[in-house]
């Protein structure tokens, strides 16, 4: 994971503003969306990590693209346009084709994940709402997934819960999904049973609104917030846990310069990046 602003030289030309990279710790491959000024396209652009060099432009999505996400196998990208675009497109990687697509629906989605475990399944979540989508690489569709009806427009039943999910977050399973709330919590989702599970962490909202969240390899969550608060929360019984601190605080919650805008782990789990609004970062 690594952050730069006006890369435009380096990626040939690609990049323009600041751009947010994300690399898989098995692969070379990064993606990057921009965001154009007064034009109506939105390019998604994948490129090599290793020689900075630009593979493919994907040129479809409208104004902003929302969010990206690879396939566990780095086969397929999946983009999500923004509020003005609010279609979900699943790209090849090796050839850079768009392979399919559909409406992601009439609100603006905030954020979609693939599943760890399966390359034709990926979550999305918007305001008081998160639907499965099921790939079907044959037909070329996306369709709305449940597990008891195989094409069904019906989604994730959150009960009475209402949040607007900012952000989401899949357990290596493929068992739980974990969103962020402009509200200050994080939800628990089964996506076995596409239902609300439990919401956490117990007894505490954080300021701000929850804005990012990490899983560790025993399944605890460390959440960054619109505040600047880092913390740990307990899978078992969603808890805030272990102290997170930085060198001055001795509390079991880190506050850093800024919202928490993104959190990476290292492959072993013993250490975390994290990066702020304001531009800082913590090791």
């Amino acid at each position: 994971f690594f952050f730069k602003q006006k890369t435009a030289y380096e990626m040939q030309r690609g990049l323009v503003g600041s751009e947010m990279c994300i690399r898989d710790r098995r692969r070379v491959h990064g993606f990057s969306s921009k965001v154009p000024r007064q034009s109506i396209q939105a390019d998604v652009i994948i490129w090599n990590f290793e020689t900075l060099s630009l593979i493919h432009r994907l040129k479809l999505h409208k104004v902003l693209v929302q969010g990206l996400s690879f396939s566990h196998n780095e086969l397929y990208l999946a983009s999500l346009g923004g509020e003005d675009d609010k279609r979900l497109v699943i790209w090849e990687v090796a050839t850079g084709k768009g392979l399919c697509g559909n409406s992601a629906g009439t609100d603006a989605v905030n954020q979609l994940k693939f599943y760890n475990n399966s390359d034709d399944q990926l979550v999305t979540v918007r305001n008081f709402g998160a639907r499965i989508w099921k790939v079907d690489y044959v037909n070329k569709k996306v369709y709305i997934y449940n597990y008891a009806v195989q094409i069904s427009p019906t989604e994730i039943n959150l009960g009475g819960m209402k949040r607007q999910i900012t952000n989401v977050i899949i357990d290596p399973t493929d068992t739980y999904a974990y969103g962020c709330t402009k509200t200050g919590d994080i939800l628990e989702i089964s996506l076995e049973k596409t239902l609300f599970k439990r919401l956490g962490p117990v007894k505490k909202i954080f300021s701000l609104g929850v804005t990012c969240v990490s899983l560790l390899l025993n399944g605890d969550l460390i959440v960054g917030c619109g505040d600047g608060t880092l913390a740990k929360i307990g899978n078992k019984d969603m808890t805030i846990k272990a102290q997170i601190c930085s060198i001055n605080n001795k509390n079991r919650q880190a506050q850093l310069m800024g919202g928490v805008t993104s959190i990476t782990l290292t492959a072993d789990g013993t250490y975390l990046f994290a990066g702020t609004s304001m531009v800082k970062y913590l090791v």
